[in-house]
């Protein structure tokens, strides 16, 4: 969080060594702060929404609210949370209700490269059926382009990191079936991941005009 807060506190500096300017630049920057600020703790409940060890009926319900609040105030902050999101407070299709194990029945005991199955089941599968997708290497907003979503190597809009390379996740990723282009098509959402899971890059796309990179990766364990 920090990281994005450092450039606004040295927007305050500036702010502040123009007395003539200050009163209306700090107004506008106050308002911006607030909403980043608000929409942090906003995702940050919602997250813990969706992480809690309840029935999806009765999450579904928890997050209906929240989810609503972020959509009207957050949703072009942060496009990808809001997906995510959206997907969240949606009914199960007839596929997830035909793939879903039997109530009172675990779930398989298998791994994908040292990566749970339940945590494999959240990044979804392509649709030639294999534990792979499409994830954004770096973001596309206008106040945060080109900022890294992972750690492990150093990415940007020129830097793209080579096949074998280990990435782990700064915050929750939406996993895609396919690059998205300037916006994101929710129909082409595929699963997501966690905040601090682990990836390994099969293939990687530059951003062609389209403000982000991305790489095609397959979940692992970070150990």
């Amino acid at each position: 969080m920090w990281e994005k807060v450092t450039p606004h506190l040295q927007l305050i500096g500036a702010v502040l060594a123009i007395p003539a300017a200050a009163g209306g630049t700090y107004s506008v920057y106050r308002n911006f702060f607030a909403t980043d600020i608000a929409c942090h703790n906003l995702q940050v409940a919602i997250i813990s929404v969706m992480e809690k060890n309840v029935p999806q009926d009765v999450k579904r319900g928890l997050l209906i609210k929240e989810v609503s609040e972020f959509e009207r105030k957050c949703s072009k902050i942060d496009p990808d949370s809001h997906a995510i999101f959206q997907a969240a407070v949606q009914p199960p299709s007839a596929t997830q209700l035909a793939t879903a194990a039997p109530a009172g029945m675990p779930m398989a005991a298998t791994k994908t490269d040292g990566f749970a199955a339940s945590a494999a089941s959240a990044f979804g599968k392509s649709a030639s059926g294999d534990v792979r997708g499409w994830v954004a290497l770096t973001r596309g907003e206008s106040d945060r382009l080109g900022e890294p979503n992972f750690d492990g190597y150093a990415l940007s809009l020129t830097a793209l990191p080579p096949a074998g390379t280990v990435l782990q996740t700064r915050h929750m990723v939406p996993v895609w079936s396919e690059p998205q282009l300037s916006q994101n098509d929710q129909t082409k959402l595929q699963g997501r991941l966690p905040a601090g899971t682990c990836v390994r890059v099969i293939a990687t796309r530059s951003p062609e005009g389209k403000t982000r990179t991305w790489g095609e990766v397959i979940p692992i364990s970070c150990s």
